[in-house]
């Protein structure tokens, strides 16, 4: 393959990544015109980490549509265009700075919502790092705590600082966005490489998966979704297709059914955006 259509396919492949899934033939090439309906549960208030874009923005879009009440926090949120012109045309809408690696950040965001309930966090904020030395002969051992950081530590800095907000929550629900490529059962979604990306989603599912069982007599669910292999930056549109991508608007609608019809009794499972259950 000539070495400029292998730059063109590299951020394809790494978009993709952040929810790699073996996808059944079934599955393969799906899309959505418009975000699925609804599901009945009773709105509330969330909080999404990440929001500035992809799968995180578009959690924040379809929450909002429904009628929740949503926290979007990011980074830098004033410099998504995108986020902002939406929190400007709706009052629900609570813009919150967070850097999840950041420790400080992470305090003052819950002193800024102290007393304020929390129906659904959702640790969205994660990286794949475009994979940039992840593959074994060539590995950048100083990228590591990077991927470890923001997508397995960052997840649980925000939620232990905000546990008290979600137990003050009607629905009392903590999700976090994984992939299979921190599976164990499904072989790491079956790519190469990508080692840094692949130990760090496998170490938040183990911590989510702890997690369960620590708030469990606080009446607390947590659970770990996977997003499958979601088109983020419309390569779709472009015309750049690959073998199972979903569109965005079809996995954020069926993560969100996932989390409004979430069971005690499915608390520390990994769940698809189809609802099927998953391997750690």
């Amino acid at each position: 393959m000539p070495a400029t259509r292998r730059a063109a396919l590299f951020p394809v492949l790494a978009a993709i990544a952040l929810g790699v899934a073996a996808a059944p033939p079934a599955a393969l090439s799906q899309s959505a015109p418009a975000s699925p309906a609804a599901s009945p549960a009773a709105t509330g208030t969330v909080l999404v980490t990440g929001a500035s874009r992809g799968i995180g923005f578009e959690f924040v879009r379809q929450y909002v549509e429904a009628g929740w009440t949503v926290i979007a926090t990011a980074r830098k949120p004033q410099e998504s265009s995108d986020l902002v012109e939406l929190a400007s045309r709706n009052p629900k809408v609570r813009l919150e700075q967070l850097d999840v690696v950041d420790a400080a950040s992470v305090a003052a965001l819950k002193e800024r919502l102290a007393g304020v309930p929390i129906d659904v966090l959702i640790n969205n904020a994660g990286d794949t790092d475009q994979f940039r030395g992840q593959s074994f002969g060539k590995l950048a051992h100083d990228r590591f705590g990077y991927l470890m950081e923001l997508n397995a530590h960052g997840p649980m800095r925000v939620t232990e600082a905000l546990v008290g907000n979600v137990e003050a929550g009607r629905q009392k629900k903590i999700l976090a966005v994984s992939s299979l490529a921190g599976s164990f059962g499904a072989n790491g979604g079956g790519m190469p490489g990508g080692y840094w990306y692949k130990a760090s989603k496998a170490a938040l599912n183990v911590m989510m998966l702890s997690l369960a069982q620590d708030l469990k007599p606080r009446g607390i669910l947590v659970a770990c979704l996977s997003p499958g292999q979601v088109d983020t930056q419309g390569y779709a549109k472009r015309g750049i297709t690959m073998p199972g991508m979903v569109d965005i608007k079809l996995s954020v609608g069926g993560m969100r059914k996932v989390v409004d019809g979430l069971t005690a009794a499915q608390s520390g499972t990994f769940i698809r955006y189809n609802g099927e259950v998953q391997p750690w």
